[in-house]
């Protein structure tokens, strides 16, 4: 049973976006822990904006416990907060628990309090980010256990829309499974879902199909070793062995 101050799933690691000409900072409030780059010091709006969900979360939780305790999708009262009704959408679009996807919705909710001070803004919760940038972007991809661990790079350009990027680590051979989606929240869900399905033995050909299947996943990575499968309109680059990984 998880911790009564856990509000979400944790995941101790994080994929590394550098943004240049950018403010970075941290707000940390008890297991949450928001990394932030801005073009301005937003850090006194965001730490009131985590307080503020995490309060309204904590509340839902402590009225609801199910909602802590659940593997799949469970009802949701029409007076749960917004971001709590927006972490059930996402889980019912997968089956995946909703605690799997609040990491990403704290990114996400964060991140639109902040855009209207910053035309570019890149919210973290752990490997869950919201992402708001007309520059173009390289994501240098957390697959600790693989040799592309922190060189292997997503670029990302021409970006035009806010979106999510969320990376699960679900072990046993399966080192990242990365998802490009419209949130954070729902790139979370994605990710949880066909990684879980890989790790359980479900096929690689089967789970690539049921990503296809998802109409909101962007673009995948599943790097397993030395192994990459790749779907989406973005390119791979290897920083250790300077080759182009093309996605198809």
């Amino acid at each position: 049973m998880p911790a009564v101050q856990n509000i979400y799933e944790i995941k101790d690691y994080k994929n590394r976006i550098p943004l240049a000409n950018s403010v970075n900072f941290n707000v940390d409030v008890r297991e949450t822990s928001i990394h932030i780059q801005a073009r301005v010091d937003l850090s006194a709006k965001a730490k009131e904006s985590v307080f503020r969900y995490r309060y309204q979360i904590e509340e839902y939780l402590r009225q609801h416990p199910a909602l802590r305790e659940t593997e799949s999708p469970i009802q949701t009262y029409s007076s749960a907060p917004e971001i709590v009704r927006y972490c059930d959408l996402s889980s019912r679009n997968t089956g995946v628990a909703p605690m799997s996807c609040m990491s990403g919705a704290m990114a996400d909710f964060v991140g639109r309090d902040l855009t209207p001070a910053s035309d570019t803004v890149i919210v973290s919760s752990g490997a869950d980010s919201f992402i708001h940038s007309s520059n173009p972007l390289e994501v240098f991809l957390y697959c600790k256990g693989s040799p592309f661990h922190d060189q292997l790079v997503l670029k990302l350009e021409n970006l035009k829309n806010v979106f999510g990027l969320s990376t699960y680590s679900p072990g046993r051979g399966i080192h990242a499974v990365t998802v490009l989606s419209r949130s954070a929240c729902w790139a979370a869900s994605f990710a949880k879902d066909l990684g879980m399905r890989l790790v359980s033995g479900e096929s690689l050909k089967s789970t690539l199909n049921r990503a296809e299947a998802y109409s909101d996943v962007g673009g995948l990575i599943i790097i397993a070793g030395p192994k990459i499968v790749v779907g989406g309109v973005f390119s791979l680059m290897s920083v250790s062995k300077d080759r182009s990984v093309e996605a198809s």
